[in-house]
């Protein structure tokens, strides 16, 4: 299985082309337009597309998919779900990137919308490609729909594992649950491609891993003793100096109900 992964300027986003032979998956295609005309262009040049997945539903992983107006799109089963529901939360994806394009004038001709043709996966399923076997990986925390896949030693973990970012949590008792279950698959993989920011060995996934498992312990301490005080003086794992984590971390706190 070859691997390409196309970054992002927007919050060094990453999309990933999982192929084998002629056949490929894309992963998260992101964002703007001439980005997803060169995931696109990619994508010929191996072969055929034979699904897109998203990682979960933020309006960040999204969009891309109608550069891909042929390929089915596999999502978690609780995406698909609330998709099929209507949920407000995940109606809410779509209205972020209207109001994101609408800021900074992204054009988006072929709208804002869900794709046509949806396949839920659960944990323990299977993508085929090409020969080759993903298996979906239920990773709730940072949201309730998380999507991870493994296969051919790679990893690829959504919104985890960022070396650029600090956990952005949506359920903490979940997200540490995830991680520490990351942890045990990462025994079995070479390299990690999270959401965002650089590829990573196992061992650098390993090391983020084990940070944030601190980092989200010490927000649920806090919570535990209802200390928002505690909460506020947490070290970041990481990217303390990167504008709008600090605002992220008084999210993570509000969710615990340590606002204030």
């Amino acid at each position: 299985m070859h691997v390409d992964v196309l970054q992002s300027g927007l919050w060094q986003t990453n999309s990933t082309l999982l192929s084998h032979g002629r056949a490929c998956v894309v992963i998260d295609p992101a964002y703007f337009p001439r980005e997803l005309d060169a995931i696109a262009a990619r994508a010929g040049e191996i072969g055929r597309v034979e699904a897109v997945v998203f990682t979960h539903g933020h309006w960040d992983h999204i969009m891309g998919h109608t550069a891909f107006p042929a390929a089915p799109v596999a999502v978690s089963r609780v995406l698909a779900d609330g998709i099929a529901a209507a949920d407000p939360r995940v109606a809410g994806h779509l209205e972020d990137a209207r109001r994101f394009d609408s800021r900074w004038y992204v054009p988006r001709p072929a709208g804002h919308r869900w794709p046509e043709s949806l396949r839920g996966l659960g944990e323990g399923d299977r993508l085929d490609f090409g020969g080759v076997a993903l298996d979906a990986l239920h990773l709730p925390g940072h949201s309730p729909d998380g999507l991870g896949l493994a296969g051919g030693g790679v990893l690829l973990v959504g919104d985890y594992l960022s070396p650029c970012e600090i956990p952005f949590v949506d359920e903490a008792e979940a997200y540490l649950a995830t991680l520490r279950r990351l942890i045990d698959v990462l025994a079995d993989v070479r390299e990690v491609i999270p959401g965002h920011g650089a590829r990573l060995t196992r061992a650098e996934a390993s090391a983020i891993a084990r940070a944030d498992v601190d980092y989200v312990e010490r927000l649920l301490d806090a919570k535990h003793r209802g200390s928002a005080a505690a909460a506020r003086a947490i070290r970041f794992p990481r990217a303390a100096d990167v504008v709008g984590m600090r605002d992220h971390h008084e999210d993570n706190c509000a969710k615990l109900g340590l606002a204030g």
